[in-house]
């Protein structure tokens, strides 16, 4: 097999790449076997047709496009290994030659993972990681909120007082013209929280079921819809229902309830709960901090354009995903924030390169570090992976697998990495 390397601007590399006929005969006869099996020739069992027939039947040119992808394939994976070279993503495949008797011909483009040129010494960087405090205000309002969630709610027939709740339908508008998602119907309102649009509970007080009220507010400026924040806007509001809230009192049978043995327990237990959800936070953000000195203090080799767009994308992929969990469009999102995706693209692009800095660093390390995962760990992750979802067949096949596998692998070091550097650098006050 002849390859040449050809270096690329951005850090990447072209691989041409020319395959001998006697390399790349075992594929033909596998090919050939497929193509009987799959596209059965009267006469013959599938798959028992010789070479020569399936050649007769669907021309020869027909066997070599069915084996050259794994030609290319392992060819390609040999150039790399061969070379030590570190490409990243899949390359970009160019059939240059492709005629029967005749050696195979193909290009292959493809990044290199980047240099990390001047790794940081991570034993001379230290972060401060704040003791949290719980402020007793702050226990006050989660008690309030568990005396809510045993708040009984009872229909009244009287006018809409200040600890109520009302259930309306509303009508909101612009310029007379019908906002987007502005109609809901059976809306419920608790009269004893802020209201996100200011004004709105002091419009709605002293109304009784079946009443009707129009009136305009003003959207805070910050409100996520821009078409909306800071306008006046108008609404129409039907009364439908209104219940009076009765809470429980803050005493030895509300907190048996929640299985406490009294109030001071709970309050104890919510503090206790809070502190650790705190320092939890803590923990992230001096772990952010970290990385990000790590960063600042390492120096790069030159990170190629589809390495960056790869991380744009997954990026956008996370943000779709969490706009989806809230029950909002893409494209909405877009709207609201007077941007377009290539907008978005652009303001990604410079989080897309640290993040990449950081991964480059956490394997830099590991390797320096020579931090390793055992097999035993991987089947440990692979066996309660494969129990979480014993009742998806395809799931379990995709955990199965030896890329998978490779995944885990580099993940779980990963951690272990992160988790070393967190001992080495975050200092706790």
């Amino acid at each position: 097999m002849q390859i040449d390397i050809k270096k690329l601007p951005k850090n990447e590399i072209e691989i041409s790449i020319e395959v001998p006929v006697e390399e790349y005969k075992a594929d033909l006869e596998k090919a050939a076997k497929h193509l009987s099996e799959h596209r059965p020739i009267p006469g013959f069992r599938p798959g028992k047709a010789s070479y020569d027939m399936v050649k007769n039947s669907f021309g020869e040119m027909a066997i070599y496009e069915e084996a050259l992808p794994d030609v290319v394939r392992r060819a390609y994976v040999k150039a790399v290994v061969d070379g030590k070279y570190r490409s990243y993503g899949e390359p970009t495949i160019n059939v240059t030659k492709l005629a029967p008797g005749n050696p195979i011909a193909f290009t292959a483009t493809v990044a290199l993972v980047p240099e990390v040129s001047s790794l940081a010494d991570f034993r001379k960087i230290k972060v401060k990681a704040k003791t949290p405090e719980v402020p007793e205000k702050d226990i006050d309002q989660a008690v309030g909120d568990l005396r809510k969630v045993q708040t009984k709610e009872i229909r009244v027939n009287r006018e809409a007082r200040g600890g109520d709740k009302i259930v309306v339908d509303m009508n909101l508008s612009l310029d007379k013209v019908p906002l987007e998602g502005g109609q809901t119907k059976g809306h419920g309102i608790y009269l004893d929280e802020e209201y996100y649009i200011p004004g709105f509970k002091e419009q709605v007080l002293g109304l009784k079921e079946g009443d009707r009220k129009a009136f305009s507010l003003k959207f805070p400026h910050t409100h996520y819809q821009k078409n909306v924040a800071g306008k006046d806007v108008d609404f129409e509001v039907t009364v439908k229902e209104i219940f009076e809230l009765i809470h429980p009192d803050v005493d030895e049978v509300f907190a048996k309830s929640l299985g406490q043995e009294s109030v001071a327990k709970l309050r104890e237990l919510i503090k206790s709960n809070m502190h650790h959800e705190s320092e939890h936070k803590e923990m992230q953000r001096a772990e952010i901090e970290m990385l990000e000195k790590l960063v600042e203090k390492s120096r790069f080799g030159e990170i190629p354009d589809r390495i960056v767009n790869t991380e744009i994308e997954r990026m956008l992929a996370e943000l779709k995903e969490g706009l989806a969990e809230r029950g909002v469009e893409f494209e909405t999102y877009l709207t609201n924030i007077k941007k377009t995706l290539g907008d978005l693209k652009l303001e990604f692009a410079p989080q897309a390169v640290k993040r990449i800095k950081t991964a480059l660093i956490i394997r830099d390390i590991g390797e320096k570090e020579k931090i390793e995962v055992a097999d035993s760990e991987i089947l440990e992750e692979v066996q309660n992976l494969i129990n979480q979802y014993k009742e998806n067949a395809e799931a379990q096949a995709r955990i199965r697998s030896e890329e998978y596998h490779d995944y885990l692998r580099t993940t779980l070091r990963n951690r272990k990495v992160i988790e070393m550097l967190r001992k080495e650098v975050i200092e706790k006050e």
